[in-house]
Order: structure tokens, then sequence, then C-alpha cells
């Protein structure tokens, strides 16, 4: 009988507890499973606000885009969320931190089993563990103005694929659930840029010999609450650097008053 996932809070969520074990796929390969609990319950939780800026859960997900696929039953729902400020005084998002550390910890976590197990993971020997960590993509990934190289913040990407198996050889449309800030499902809900949300993600898979030696979690997700659209982020209330100056004609702004109609009696033009 299907169970659904059980999402922990952030505030509940134990990195302790995520515990990682050797096993083997249909084909005899190594893989790494990756669990909670004593009875290795999926490992999910409920992430604290964050901005995105490139949202892809609706639709056709990233089928027809830059890099997406061109096989629409590969093409795969995303969403990113972002230690950008949003609040009037901020120059972070003071919920990322918290959430970025959890990660970090489960990140520390894998690396260190890989690194123990390397010869049966990896194929390698006698690598130190800053050598393993060279080999592992890590969840919270750094982000780089694209003009000068400067750092700009940091990022979590997830993503879930569009189709799903059904059990029976074929596969079925997903859909992701799109929530208000209270929970409550929207109706044709659209995730958009800017938009402040929270999802539910899980730990979908350990994979491994991406990219050669490349290893990483890879991090899914299947709800998403839209807390506050992005037209109704509250921008900056003052710009202190404009505070310094001072010119003798400066004066209060005041809203110019809208301008009026004049009431015309078109009766007369049709009266001939």
């Amino acid at each position: 009988m299907f169970s659904r996932r059980v999402f922990l809070p952030l505030s509940q969520f134990d990195q302790s507890e995520v515990r990682t074990t050797i096993g083997t796929d249909r084909k005899g390969a190594v893989t790494i499973n990756l669990g909670y609990g004593t009875d290795m319950k999926s490992v999910a939780l409920v992430t604290p606000a964050a901005m995105t800026h490139w949202p892809r859960c609706n639709g056709e997900g990233n089928y027809g885009t830059t890099w997406g696929p061109t096989d629409p039953t590969k093409a795969k729902f995303s969403v990113d969320l972002a230690d950008t400020p949003w609040g009037t005084d901020e120059t972070v998002n003071p919920h990322f931190q918290g959430l970025a550390d959890v990660l970090t910890a489960i990140d520390d976590k894998v690396l260190a089993f890989v690194h123990a197990n390397q010869l049966k993971i990896l194929g390698r020997k006698s690598l130190s563990l800053e050598e393993v960590k060279m080999l592992q993509i890590r969840t919270v990934r750094p982000r780089y103005n694209k003009d000068t190289g400067a750092l700009t913040g940091h990022t979590v990407n997830l993503s879930s694929p569009c189709f799903q198996w059904d059990g029976m050889g074929g596969k079925y449309k997903a859909k992701v659930n799109v929530c208000d800030y209270k929970g409550d499902s929207l109706n044709e809900g659209v995730v958009s840029p800017g938009d402040i949300v929270a999802v539910t993600m899980y730990a979908k898979q350990v994979y491994t010999g991406v990219g050669g030696d490349k290893f990483g979690i890879q991090w899914a997700f299947e709800d998403v609450s839209i807390i506050c659209q992005r037209a109704k982020v509250i921008g900056p209330m003052m710009q202190s650097a404009f505070s310094t100056q001072t010119y003798d004609f400066a004066h209060e702004y005041e809203h110019p008053e809208s301008a009026s109609v004049p009431d015309i009696d078109m009766s007369e033009q049709f009266n001939n």
C-alpha cells in the first residue's frame, strides 16, 4: 500500500538521524541508500521561505527550454531556493542559513560514507577526504555574477520528473501541488520568478558515476507553497545612499493631481 512521505518542519528535522548504507540495484551495481531514522524513512522536510528565480512548476516543466530535453516524457519540474533578500532592510534571507546548515550536514555525512567506502563506490583507494570532496556535487551551490565573477549568493536546486512510472510499464503525467501560504491547494496556481515560496523536498537518490567519478544527492519536491507573490513583496523602505545629500532647492514630494476630464454634452452633435 502506498504511503505518503512525512515531511518534517526544519525545526523538527534532526540531521543526526540521517543514515547511509550500501545496496545494489537490479544490475548488481553498488548504490548508496539514504534514509531517516532506524527504519530508513524518506529524508523529507519542509523548507523555510526563500525566493525562487527560475521556477518551472507548471505545464511541461523544462521541456522545450534551452537546456531542457526534446522528449516531453523526460521533462522535469524544477524550482530553486535562493538566499536572496526581500525584506525592507535585509542583506540576506534570514531563513536560508538554517536550511543550508542542515543540507550541508547531510552532504558531509554522505561525503564521509563515500570516503570510507571509496573502493566499492568510486573504484578508488587512498584518496583523502578533501580529494573525495572535490568529486562531490554539493547541494548548496554558490551563485556568481556573470559579468564580474563575484559571489552573489547561494542556491538549492530541486527537480522532479513530469512523467512518473505507473507500475505497469507505462507513465502518467504528474503535477506539482501548488498551494497558498496556508497550505490550501490552488486551482491552476502558477509559481513565478521572484515569488517567495516554501517546498516539500526529499532526497530521491544518491547518484554516482556522473561525469566520471562525480557523486551527490538528487533532491526532488512534491508541493510548492506560494507565501508571497513577487508583486506583493515589500521592497526597501529607504535608500540610505541618498540621505547624505543636501540641496537648497530640495522639496518634499507631492503626488500629482489626477487629470480631470470635463463633462461634455454630446447630444447636440446628433440632433442635426
